[in-house]
């Protein structure tokens, strides 16, 4: 158990399931009515709300308290960013992937199998862009079969992602989550001009 803990709620989540995501999932996702629940904002771009404000404002408050940045994890595109596994919340975002997010990329794109299902993982980390230290990312290509950014936040000016060969920009609403597949979506993240953008980027894989 992580020590120190900012928001217990968040962590309350073993403790009852339902009553955690009534408290912290958007309630037209937990419908899991996805034609209903998704949008396409952009060739093969994905949008839909997963979490509400409040879990945004406290899972960025959260990294906050613990201070766990660090600036070289990636060798080739660094951000500044923590593994959740550095704040004991990797679990609790792997199940809302498998039931809130996994089962639209399988929907939107026709996957069948245990390896685009159960056996699914992904590396989950927490991302800060500010105009004084990180202010942005060059174009690349993740080292996923899809990515999955949430928005945590919209108090900044400029940022989002650019995805080059589709000439789309995302900047989607805060608890919003982005689909897209690699690699034929390289992509960038935009230059912040104020405030500070947090995003939690999934690189998911195939099991």
């Amino acid at each position: 158990m992580i020590e120190n803990m900012l928001h217990p709620e968040l962590y309350a989540w073993k403790i009852d399931w339902k009553i955690w995501c009534k408290k912290f999932i958007h309630a037209t996702t937990r419908t899991k009515d996805w034609d209903a629940v998704i949008e396409e904002a952009g060739p093969e771009i994905y949008t839909w709300p997963i979490f509400t404000k409040d879990f945004c404002r406290m899972i960025i408050e959260e990294a906050e308290h613990h201070n766990k940045w660090t600036v070289d994890r990636h060798e080739h595109y660094p951000t500044t960013d923590f593994l959740l596994n550095e704040i004991g919340l990797n679990d609790m975002y792997m199940k809302v992937l498998h039931e809130f997010a996994f089962p639209v990329a399988r929907h939107v794109w026709g996957l069948t199998g245990n390896v685009w299902g159960k056996d699914m993982s992904a590396e989950n980390f927490l991302a800060k862009y500010n105009p004084d230290a990180q202010s942005h990312l060059n174009s690349h290509i993740d080292e996923s079969n899809y990515t999955i950014t949430l928005a945590l936040n919209n108090k900044f000016t400029g940022g989002g992602t650019y995805y080059h060969r589709q000439k789309t920009l995302i900047k989607a609403d805060t608890g919003h989550v982005c689909l897209f597949p690699m690699p034929t979506h390289k992509h960038s993240g935009k230059w912040i001009d104020s405030g500070n953008r947090y995003i939690i980027v999934s690189f998911c894989r195939r099991g």
